[in-house]
């Protein structure tokens, strides 16, 4: 069975607001082809002077997915640095990491054992997960998103874009929530991406949806906390193969 890392990529605004980047915790419930059901957490935390973590932890009776990234963010652009996807069904385990070498414009990738090195022609180049802080950041100031946006994993570096698909209020486990509806762009109708974001949230993702390969991979707001979390927050365990 397939299990997707659920991954938020996009956030946006209609109007300009002033973005804080302040702590937080956000937990969803997933579900996989209305069949295969879990939970998801986001978690947010500040670093020393103005470096965060960010993490993504999701968990179901047979398979868990686990991303983090670290980077540093001055309040306009965010600068990664280190990236971990792991992902476990039943006893099999994959895993990659990124190390970005902004000293050297190199990024020093790992996927399942294979090393990978390749140059960061895009200053701007982000990770699956701190794509969305920086997206998030040129809305405030914007209102618009850039035309692509550079992505690197342990693959390598590929172009992302993204549209604003207008506002819509949808009802999740946390409750009725004002959203604005952003969709991915994907050069195969098979697949499809899309993300409501929380006007009261600071637009932070309350749904997602994603279909690939058949399969539709759901998440759903359910709780949401602001404040300061332990910079120690550690991965949830994944056992080895």
């Amino acid at each position: 069975m397939k299990i997707a890392t659920l991954v938020v990529a996009c956030l946006a605004s209609s109007v300009s607001y002033a973005f804080d980047l302040v702590p937080y915790t956000a937990t969803y419930q997933f579900n996989l082809n209305g069949q295969l059901s879990g939970t998801a957490t986001r978690v947010l935390s500040k670093q020393a002077d103005n470096q965060y973590r960010y993490q993504f932890n999701a968990a179901a009776m047979i398979a868990n997915a686990n991303e983090l990234s670290d980077f540093k963010f001055d309040g306009q652009k965010v600068q990664s640095l280190h990236y971990e996807n792991t992902k476990q069904v039943l006893f099999k385990t994959k895993k990659s990491t990124v190390d970005f070498d902004w000293s050297k414009n190199q990024a020093n990738a790992q996927r399942n054992g294979e090393a990978l090195q390749y140059a960061l022609t895009e200053p701007a180049t982000l990770d699956p997960l701190n794509l969305e802080i920086q997206i998030r950041q040129d809305l405030s100031k914007k209102n618009t998103l850039k035309g692509k946006y550079s992505l690197g994993d342990a693959k390598g570096l590929n172009p992302l874009a993204f549209e604003l698909q207008g506002e819509e209020k949808i009802t999740t486990p946390y409750g009725e929530i004002d959203t604005i509806m952003v969709s991915r762009v994907h050069q195969s109708s098979d697949r499809k991406t899309q993300f409501w974001l929380a006007k009261s949230l600071n637009y932070l993702p309350v749904k997602v949806v994603q279909i690939d390969d058949g399969a539709m991979y759901t998440i759903e707001l359910q709780s949401y906390q602001q404040g300061t979390v332990a910079a120690t927050t550690p991965l949830v365990p994944v056992a080895a193969p």
